[in-house]
């Protein structure tokens, strides 16, 4: 992975720094070793065997990604590996967690020339800002070049395999809903500095209750990104589909792998990708933790595991353990959002 160049580019970017290197043989540099890194890495034994048959037998498989950002998926799910696999087993379309607006923009690129092209574009707008949870600290101009150059690599591959890309989520973080599903969300939406002072309101809702509610609002209208994707699929002939959400989205009841299996009329297989065996032992945790902090049920296990780091894939084989996953019950409202429902 980029761990091995991180020391190099370090180095180019402390460059910059102090000789005023230039900003574009910086990028280049970066996105050379980005590239060298992939092919070493994302890509090894040239392979994905293990998924490429259950992409064989599956019509609709969900490779859910448990953390978002994490470099190693990224790669992964930028590779020529995969998507030769998906090639081989059939697969028509491919369902990719990325706005809407910037598929479009997308759809444009034919070479690797212009996977770079678009990456810069999304930097330069400013609207797209990205995260590697495992490295917050690191410089973000890397960081947002990854993303944004794996979101492109996607689409050139997608089209060089003829896979047809299908590009789902909202155009932005609230997804511009018109109705309101979760009650502390609709709290929120309709407070505003007129309702405080009109009503005399007060208490506060925290960061954290704000933030869960905004994760909750997004899951309820899942019904909706699978729509798209059903409408799409359809007007492309049909066919096998990968669908790539994140976790949350594919675990939950009536998520979106619910919603589309239902559209589709068939079986949603979810499989739980990880980036090693170590993502893979702690992952339990890591999901108790975000159930509770959600206040959402991630009860319902995957039915399988993939490891990028050695090409397996196994079944779960102990379902009960999830039992206590389901946090659903533990969701509060903030005092202020129950002397707003009491307004008369």
């Amino acid at each position: 992975m980029l761990a091995r160049f991180r020391p190099l580019i370090d180095t180019l970017l402390l460059s910059r720094n102090s000789f005023r290197v230039s900003r574009t043989i910086l990028r280049v540099a970066v996105l050379a070793l980005a590239f060298a890194a992939g092919n070493a890495d994302a890509e090894p034994a040239e392979s994905v065997r293990s998924l490429e048959t259950l992409f064989q037998a599956q019509e609709l498989t969900v490779l859910a990604d448990v953390k978002h950002g994490v470099r190693e998926r990224i790669e992964f799910f930028s590779s020529k590996a995969l998507f030769e696999a998906m090639k081989r087993a059939n697969v028509r379309h491919v369902a990719i967690e990325m706005p809407r607006v910037l598929g479009r923009q997308a759809m444009g690129i034919e070479t690797e020339a212009d996977v770079d092209a678009f990456a810069q574009d999304v930097i330069r707008s400013g609207r797209w800002h990205f995260v590697d949870p495992d490295h917050p600290d690191e410089i973000a101009e890397a960081t947002q070049e990854r993303v944004a150059t794996a979101l492109g690599r996607q689409v050139l591959l997608a089209k060089t395999l003829g896979i047809n890309p299908i590009f789902y989520d909202f155009n932005n973080p609230l997804g511009g809903f018109t109705t309101y599903n979760d009650p502390v969300y609709r709290c929120i939406a309709e407070l505003s500095g007129v309702t405080w002072v009109r009503y005399g309101l007060d208490g506060k809702i925290t960061k954290a209750e704000r933030d869960a509610a905004i994760m909750r609002e997004r899951f309820s209208h899942d019904d909706e990104l699978a729509e798209y994707i059903e409408q799409n699929v359809r007007a492309n002939g049909g066919g096998k589909i990968v669908l790539i959400p994140g976790y949350a989205h594919a675990a939950l009841p009536g998520g979106i792998a619910d919603r589309l299996a239902q559209r589709l009329q068939t079986k949603a297989t979810i499989v739980a990708v990880f980036r090693d065996e170590i993502e893979d032992k702690g992952f339990h945790d890591f999901l108790w933790q975000q159930a509770r902090l959600l206040s959402i049920d991630l009860s319902r296990p995957p039915h399988f595991y993939y490891s990028i780091a050695t090409d397996t894939l196994r079944e779960d084989n102990a379902p009960g353990r999830y039992v206590i996953l389901d946090a659903s019950a533990s969701r509060t409202t903030p005092a202020v959002c129950h002397q707003l429902a009491h307004i008369d």
